[in-house]
């Protein structure tokens, strides 16, 4: 694969990398994860298509579920990354002038924790998002599955909102970013596996009072607003994407299914997604791309590799456009989460 120079890379919102090791490590059972045998071939030259991703701590719910103890489990995820991850992880604006004072090209990272379904108990277990959030982790995905203590999910019968614990999971969130006139890193709370109404109530959440959108940026990070290839809604309904849109939320788009059966469909939720205000203003703002590669068992022919889904949206969209979608908007909400003062993407 051609290493490409990173003007012309993707910025992915979303990949499980950790899964690529599953079934060659102690650091999952392999049993539990054969699926992802079919799926090395759609992770292959990521690091040198890909100039910045958002890593997601992931386990199964079966795998959590056999943890003794899920906190030292999540511990093994985050120090994998670090230790082993081929690029460079972010967590500052030091971090961010450092890498634009290099011209190596290494892909760079922020960590992010994909549910905390098996984490997050109870009250006193949110005293931990503090640690995290200071060992660099920026991105926290309340939901994966029905099991989560803080919001409904998409799993079938998961009909629930924000429960109380949720909102204090926000409430936590928010302390975390910087006071009120400063500058510095700050969490992204993800929609993504939330069903409908817990996605709502979020929102509302940033809406009641939108200081808070100062301390805590809502993002979608995989996904698509329309889920055919579901039988359950998805956190993403036309209202909620009009919503996290008019709040400045960036989505990112995943690629292919069971999101979308062509690059015809990604394109037309593009250009429909791009025509509902970004913060008052339509245009492509806010709009990027999360592969997930690792979390889905099929690609598009014409979209199966990140090289492939960033020549295709230089081939469909005119130059400023391409670019956004390849890059800037997603690394604009990286970057505010390491402590860049800027908030428009």
């Amino acid at each position: 694969m051609t290493h490409l120079p990173p003007s012309t890379r993707l910025v992915d919102l979303h990949t499980d990398w950790l899964l690529q090791y599953a079934l060659e490590t102690t650091l999952y059972d392999p049993s539990l994860y054969q699926r992802v045998r079919s799926r090395f071939n759609q992770v292959e030259g990521y690091l040198q298509a890909t100039s910045a991703a958002v890593l997601s701590c992931f386990r199964g719910a079966d795998d959590w579920a056999a943890q003794t103890d899920p906190w030292a489990a999540l511990d093994t995820l985050i120090t994998r990354v670090e230790a082993e991850f081929a690029g460079r992880i972010l967590c500052s604006q030091n971090d961010l002038q450092r890498n634009r004072d290099d011209a190596d090209g290494l892909c760079q990272a922020v960590i992010g924790i994909e549910g905390f379904d098996f984490l997050i108990r109870d009250a006193a277990d949110l005293e931990r998002l503090r640690a995290l959030f200071d060992r660099g982790v920026r991105l926290f995905q309340p939901t994966y599955t029905a099991s989560s203590k803080l919001a409904g999910s998409s799993q079938p019968g998961d009909d629930r909102g924000l429960a109380d614990l949720g909102r204090d999971f926000l409430e936590a969130l928010a302390v975390l970013g910087p006071a009120p006139g400063k500058t510095g890193p700050r969490a992204l709370v993800d929609l993504a596996h939330l069903n409908p109404r817990s996605c709502a109530d979020i929102l509302e959440w940033f809406e009641r009072e939108p200081a808070r959108l100062d301390r805590l940026t809502p993002v979608y990070s995989h996904g698509a607003p329309a889920h055919a290839g579901f039988d359950t809604p998805r956190a993403l309904s036309n209202d909620n994407l009009t919503r996290l849109r008019a709040l400045g939320g960036v989505v990112g788009f995943s690629v292919g299914p069971p999101f979308f059966n062509s690059p015809r469909a990604l394109k037309a939720a593009l250009e429909a997604a791009a025509e509902l205000p970004f913060r008052g203003t339509p245009g492509i703002a806010g709009l990027a791309v999360g592969t997930d590669f690792m979390g889905v068992d099929q690609t598009l022919p014409e979209l199966s590799n990140v090289e492939h889904v960033v020549s295709w949206i230089d081939g469909e969209f005119e130059p400023d456009t391409a670019r956004s979608l390849i890059a800037d908007n997603a690394r604009t909400l990286i970057e505010l989460a390491c402590g860049s003062p800027s908030k428009a993407t």
